[in-house]
């Protein structure tokens, strides 16, 4: 398993996997998923703004958005409250806020991560950004509110490499940030939020390692990128990680994200996937004055049906699952 996805992964969700990839290769269908089945996800993912201020090489952000018929919002705190009251009643071990966007941009955040440590008070809290607004007075507010983790997105450790593939973002401003980040993590300023730098492994990302800061250095988790862009039908100009290569060529393994996580929309739009950029494999909407709960979409007969494909690896057609290697690279990092 890669390093990225190693530092989230639970005694639950592994328990989980092997139970459900003991069941592959039979006929599974909707019973035999449900006895694998947690009563509900392990990790929630909400995207609460649908903005970002890059134009990375290896997201879909700007080829999305730009698109027509795209709609740009923000989640409503009704919304967001009314799925707070749900999973307080659930023992989730990761929230999430971000999804497909940069979420430093909802000038909510310090607020709404302090509405879900009152509310999750057990649960590890996650953003993950690409740094550019994190000044160290909105990460000192952050971790008061409760933040537990905070993953930073930096690929490269040179000036010109960092800004080629995170375009629109400045290498130099990223690296005061970061080493004064670290300094106040070293004095103790931050309290228990945990920080990671977070990059991608292809060859010429990892050559400017060295160069990175002593500092913040030893914290650098290595990210692979898989061909789900691709498959997604988005796939901006960045290359997959080598990995993909080994991935190719080995049986595809279970991916754990129909198993154990679950992603919402800022309009209560509920993805298979966190790389579902054009909503392809909708699985159901989070609707508070219907009564409809992640509960409800969790266990509905869509995602069932899916989860039943997941375990047969039977896929029509053009659905977002069929072809993608995530799985594999996962494994094989």
């Amino acid at each position: 398993m890669r390093p990225f996805d190693r530092a989230t992964a639970s005694v639950r969700e592994d328990e989980l996997l092997r139970a459900a990839a003991r069941a592959r290769g039979g006929t599974a269908g909707a019973a035999e998923v449900d006895a694998l089945l947690p009563p509900f996800p392990l990790k929630v993912q909400l995207q609460t703004t649908t903005r970002c201020n890059a134009a990375c090489q290896m997201c879909p952000h700007p080829l999305v958005t730009r698109a027509p018929g795209f709609e740009h919002g923000e989640m409503s705190r009704a919304l967001y409250d009314a799925l707070l009251a749900e999973l307080a009643n659930h023992p989730i071990e990761r929230l999430s806020l971000f999804l497909m966007n940069e979420p430093l941009l909802d000038r909510r955040m310090v607020e709404w991560i302090a509405a879900a440590r009152r509310a999750l008070p057990a649960t590890t809290l996650n953003l993950f950004s690409n740094g550019a607004l994190l000044r160290l007075e909105l990460a000192e507010q952050l971790a008061e509110a409760g933040l537990d983790e905070l993953c930073v997105s930096v690929h490269g450790f040179e000036a010109p490499r960092y800004e080629a593939v995170m375009e629109g973002l400045s290498f130099a401003r990223i690296d005061a940030q970061l080493r004064g980040l670290f300094g106040h993590a070293r004095d103790g300023r931050i309290g228990r939020l945990r920080l990671k730098v977070v990059m991608g492994d292809l060859p010429e990302l990892v050559a400017t390692l060295p160069a990175a800061d002593p500092l913040y250095r030893d914290h650098v988790l290595l990210k692979a990128f898989s061909n789900e862009r691709a498959v997604a039908g988005v796939a901006p100009g960045l290359a997959s990680s080598p990995l993909a290569d080994a991935a190719a060529a080995r049986a595809a393994p279970l991916c754990q994200r129909p198993f154990v996580k679950f992603y919402v929309l800022w309009d209560g739009t509920c993805v298979l996937c966190n790389v579902d950029w054009k909503r392809a494999a909708v699985v159901g909407r989070i609707d508070p004055a219907a009564g409809i709960g992640i509960a409800d979409v969790w266990r509905s007969d869509r995602y069932r049906e899916i989860r039943a494909r997941h375990l047969r690896h039977e896929f029509e057609p053009g659905f977002l699952c069929r072809g993608c290697d995530y799985a594999a690279v996962a494994e094989g990092g």
